[in-house]
Order: C-alpha cells, then sequence, then structure tokens
C-alpha cells in the first residue's frame, strides 16, 4: 500500500499528514479540486471587477450600499400573483388543439421562427402563418374572457 504526505494550511497553522493512495484519491483531491476551482472563479471575478467586499454587501444583504442594485428575493405577493398567472397560461394552451399548442410552443415559447418551423415540420411556411395567427386570435379571446387586458 502506497502512502502520500500531504499538507494542509489553515490560516497561520500548517499539518502535514500522511494518508493511503485511496484516502488521497477519494477525499483529498476532489478537496484540492474544489478549493482550486473556487480560487480560479475568485481570479476571475476579480479580473471582471468584482471584490471580496462586494460578494460580502451581497451577503449580508447590504449590496444597495456598495452600489449594487437591489437583488432581493421576490415576496409572496409577487410568487403567487406568477403562480396565478402561469395557471392561467396553462389553462389557455390546453384550450387549443394539439397541433395548435405545438406551433405556440415553438414559435412563442421557443422562440422558432415561422420559417424554421415549417422546414422541420414540412409545412407550407405561408399556411403555418396564418395557422399562428389564428391562435394568437384564439389566446388574445380566452385571455378577454378570463378578464386579462391584451
Amino acid at each position: 500500500m502506497s502512502f502520500r504526505k500531504i499538507t494542509i494550511k489553515s490560516g497561520n497553522e500548517e499539518f502535514t499528514l500522511e494518508v493511503t493512495e485511496e484516502e488521497y484519491l477519494k477525499y483529498y483531491r476532489p478537496w484540492w479540486q474544489q478549493k482550486k476551482h473556487e480560487q480560479r472563479n475568485r481570479e476571475a471575478m476579480e479580473q471582471n471587477g468584482y471584490t471580496e467586499e462586494s460578494y460580502e454587501a451581497w451577503r449580508d444583504n447590504a449590496s444597495e450600499e456598495v452600489g449594487i442594485p437591489d437583488m432581493e428575493l421576490p415576496g409572496v405577493d409577487e410568487l403567487v400573483e406568477k403562480k396565478l398567472l402561469l395557471g392561467v397560461l396553462a389553462d389557455a394552451m390546453d384550450s387549443l388543439l394539439p397541433e395548435e399548442r405545438e406551433l405556440a410552443m415553438k414559435v412563442f415559447g421557443e422562440e422558432m421562427s415561422v420559417y424554421e418551423y415549417a422546414r422541420v415540420t414540412g409545412g407550407n411556411r405561408r399556411t403555418l402563418d396564418f395557422r399562428k395567427n389564428k391562435v394568437m386570435e384564439k389566446l388574445r379571446y380566452f385571455f378577454r374572457e378570463h378578464g386579462f387586458d391584451v
């Protein structure tokens, strides 16, 4: 069984340990890789103009004092409103036919152009553009019926 000597530094203290090759590969090498990864991230952030103070301000939620815009988590009201709107959107999508739903998901959700969608599905671009407009009309009607101004 082979042994390795490793040195661990913490603050002003330094420890030298003798560990087996298996222990090294299982525990210390991943730990060392993580530390190097964090060091590289910190160096990259410093090159982009971030400082350790800005990180600490963000962590302590005092970012506005350092000149960083407010980054607080959204409130419960906003989350509830988003959940309700997503529910209405899901109902609107359920009201469409399967072909219309697929068209809407690709063109509106994934922002695929009608030309690309026509090429992928093998359909006529003008026909699909006409169907896209009909789907938009159906969705507008659905949202108006449910009290949303679009």
